[in-house]
């Protein structure tokens, strides 16, 4: 989308913007393998779940920027979808960079879903952040998915630069030192019921924990199966919207074929801070993403992902 000669604010800072944190009560990684394997197996017609020592995350596919998930594990929240609701507030522009400051984590890995950078890219577009800081050095393997047109449904990618840290509106991101460790491997294959991989996590661990907020973070690969995604209109920087109903008129939809990758978080319980229980985006080596919705051949699906479980929850803004 094409942002034309509008004037960017200056980009905000986040140690200066409302903060919420809460330290989490982290259950042994086997009390959640017995909490959402059942539902998985409701769900899919193969599922299992197993405490493993993570893969290398920096090789193919995934190529992010640290080895693994562990250390200092976080789940951040931050802007939400009032940013979007009439109009999008281009002064919601932030900076990736002061997660540094605020988890005092010194190798910083930030992996997740946002909003990209809108004044760099000259275009809204759907963010797959990856990120590693150590000391004053950044590793900025973050790219970018969008649309040129309202009419034609094809995507543009781009590849951030080591010095744009920023991004936009809202953002779900896990973060931890990058540590290789143990993770939770959940690997769920045949969809039989209506949920995607996502949902029916998060509605396992609803149904177990109840109102105890646990929250995962981590990465997704799409073995077999396609998976929808979406990416944003040009349009939907000019037209009014009053709800994510009438937002679903202002996006593409587009089918990835395997294998694809994602990166978010799943929190399950809502304390009454407008969050967003569930956020992935998607990406390939085809230069192809958005953000996740559900397979759509789900006699093939295969799913594995790994997932740090978080120590601390952070809402900003």
């Amino acid at each position: 989308m094409a942002t034309g000669s509008c004037a960017f604010p200056s980009t905000l800072d986040m140690n200066e913007l409302p903060i919420v944190r809460f330290k989490l009560n982290t259950p042994p990684l086997r009390c959640i393998i017995e909490a959402i394997l059942p539902e998985l197996l409701d769900n899919f017609e193969n599922a299992s779940v197993e405490v493993v020592q993570c893969p290398d995350l920096t090789q193919p596919p995934f190529n992010l920027t640290s080895e693994g998930l562990c250390g200092d594990e976080n789940v951040f929240d931050i802007g939400d979808f009032s940013n979007v609701v009439p109009l999008i507030k281009r002064e919601k522009l932030y900076n990736v960079k002061d997660l540094k400051q605020i988890t005092g984590s010194d190798p910083l890995f930030i992996i997740g879903a946002c909003g990209g950078p809108y004044p760099f890219i000259g275009a809204d577009s759907e963010c797959v952040e990856n990120v590693k800081m150590t000391g004053d050095r950044v590793e900025n393997g973050t790219h970018v998915h969008m649309t040129k047109s309202d009419d034609v449904p094809e995507c543009f990618h781009k590849s951030l630069p080591d010095d744009e840290m920023r991004f936009s509106i809202l953002a779900n991101f896990f973060t931890s030192n990058g540590f290789k460790g143990e993770v939770l491997k959940i690997v769920c294959e045949v969809r039989k019921g209506p949920l995607s991989y996502s949902t029916c996590i998060k509605e396992a661990l609803v149904k177990h924990f109840g109102n105890e907020i646990i929250a995962l973070g981590g990465v997704i690969l799409i073995e077999n199966g396609k998976v929808k995604v979406h990416v944003v209109k040009p349009s939907l920087a000019k037209i009014p919207i009053k709800s994510e109903k009438e937002l679903g008129t202002l996006l593409h939809y587009i089918e990835l074929s395997p294998p694809v990758v994602g990166v978010g978080c799943i929190v399950s319980h809502d304390p009454g801070l407008n969050l967003r229980l569930q956020h992935f985006h998607l990406y390939t080596d085809r230069n192809q993403g958005g953000h996740y919705h559900n397979d759509t051949e789900p006699e093939t699906i295969k799913y594995t992902g790994y997932f740090g479980v978080s120590k601390q929850f952070t809402k900003i803004d």
